[in-house]
């Protein structure tokens, strides 16, 4: 570990759909904001892409696209360039630089700049130097995604995050040691009726969380020394001084107060103009723990009617997994919510067996904001997921993806249709690599040909991947994600 953050464990592969851009762009359009065209080429940047799997995906599932990956982590780039290779990506740049390394203007400009899980846990001088970055390389109509810890749902947290650095900081072994160390410590602390946990109970489920995790993954939750959550005020006055205006979230419900407020606290928004004094309004009433903010450089709202054409056209796709019809619940940080089977079932009768533009989903009656909302709370929980706005040969993503499969466990795959990836279990990355490799086998003798590779004791594999062959495969060959059989 330096001074400013934690070397010699890498952070294990993550994939973020919000950064994606069909997932920018129907965020956006519910919105009522006019993003980049990501039909046509464009540029995108993410700033700690760590072991490159969203810039890789991104990459795989975008042809027009240039991508550049920055991350202070030369070997994490190493490994992400063996992939790059092993698909044949062209249009895919790795830098392994800190971000006072760079100096403005020599990246060109962007049309999305992104990073996730890296503001809260960088040294300020590094921040203010990707803010900077940002500031100088996002062209006017670009978009920033931004992740980052936030007050006040971090705010008890910070106690004990200050306990376990300093716990781990005394404790022998290699950086995934301490952190597992120093996480012990403090269920101890819980088991023992530490009074710090009976007046702040969520951070006893924190800890549950946190117990979960690789070792790998809790080195870098607990050990970097310059941990530190923002008031959502802090982050868009700061975000305001790189010339980039608060759009909005890009985790719909936190767009809709209807499902992501307290009933009671909504009226006290009523008459609110700053921006900033309305979301920390909306933090406190949420308790927000994380944020994915996005901001854009002079990105004006659109009118009316160029917003109900924008809605219009969105076209959605139906995920696996989703309710044939019926009503939802949403599962949400303040309860369950559930959403209205007449609102939702003739939307999710239409995108059972094809993809649909919003504006086929309209009917006479339901208030083009409510069909709005509606789209977005599908995207958020998974039964629906935007469709790329030129979705890609699916060559480059198979070609990504048998070296992803390789590696075996769970994971996720790239899926052009979505211009993003689906996530595999390691029952269904393994269905997915003996159709990569052996394209021609039906279900029954991929499910056969698995058999071979299984451990005799591991039957309820066997079960699940069956089971991903009758449900998902034929999903997935039309997503792009595996070719057919």
């Amino acid at each position: 570990m330096t001074q400013d953050y934690v070397e010699g464990v890498a952070y294990p592969p993550q994939f973020h759909r919000e950064m994606t851009p069909p997932w920018i762009d129907a965020v956006l359009r519910g919105l009522g904001r006019q993003g980049p065209d990501f039909a046509r080429p464009f540029r995108w940047c993410e700033l700690g892409c760590g072991s490159g799997l969203n810039a890789l995906i991104l990459a795989a599932t975008h042809p027009q696209a240039e991508v550049v990956a920055v991350d202070a982590d030369a070997s994490a780039l190493a490994e992400a360039r063996i992939a790059a290779d092993a698909a044949a990506l062209r249009n895919i740049v790795f830098l392994p630089l800190r971000f006072d390394q760079l100096r403005a203007g020599s990246l060109g400009f962007f049309d999305v700049i992104a990073t996730h899980g890296v503001l809260s846990w960088i040294a300020p001088a590094q921040r203010s130097a990707m803010l900077n970055l940002i500031g100088a390389a996002l062209r006017p109509g670009g978009v920033a995604y931004a992740h980052y810890m936030t007050h006040p749902g971090m705010s008890a947290a910070a106690a004990g995050q200050s306990l376990m650095l300093r716990y781990a900081a005394g404790q022998p072994g290699a950086a995934r040691h301490r952190a597992r160390a120093s996480l012990n410590i403090m269920q101890s602390l819980a088991d023992a009726g530490a009074g710090y946990f009976a007046a702040y109970p969520q951070e006893r489920q924190r800890l549950q969380w946190a117990a979960r995790q690789e070792d790998a993954a809790l080195a870098h939750e607990v050990l970097p020394p310059n941990w530190q959550p923002f008031h959502v005020a802090e982050m868009m006055e700061a975000f305001a001084g790189s010339g980039c205006a608060y759009l909005g979230s890009a985790t719909p419900p936190d767009n809709i107060d209807a499902v992501s407020l307290p009933a009671a606290t909504r009226p006290l928004l009523a008459g609110v103009e700053d921006a900033a004094l309305a979301e920390s309004l909306r933090d406190m009433a949420r308790n927000q723990s994380l944020r994915r903010d996005l901001y854009g450089k002079e990105l004006a709202p659109m009118s009316a009617d160029a917003h109900r054409t924008a809605l219009h056209a969105l076209r959605l796709a139906g995920l696996p997994g989703a309710p044939e019809a019926g009503r939802l619940r949403f599962d949400l940080p303040l309860g369950q919510v559930e959403g209205e089977a007449a609102l939702f079932d003739p939307l999710l009768r239409a995108l059972r067996n094809r993809p649909r533009r919003l504006g086929e989903m309209e009917r006479p009656g339901l208030h083009p904001a409510m069909l709005n909302q509606a789209a977005q709370m599908l995207i958020w929980s998974e039964c629906a997921h935007p469709v790329a706005a030129a979705p890609a040969p699916p060559q480059a993503a198979w070609a990504l993806n048998r070296h992803l499969a390789t590696r075996g466990g769970a994971g996720w795959l790239a899926a052009p249709a979505l211009g993003g990836a689906v996530a595999a279990d390691p029952a269904a990355m393994l269905g997915a690599r003996i159709a990569l490799e052996e394209p021609g086998l039906d279900d029954v003798a991929l499910v056969e040909r698995a058999a071979h590779l299984l451990d005799t004791e591991q039957s309820a594999s066997r079960d699940l991947l069956a089971d991903w062959a009758q449900k998902r495969r034929q999903v997935w060959v039309n997503f792009g994600v595996l070719p057919a059989a």
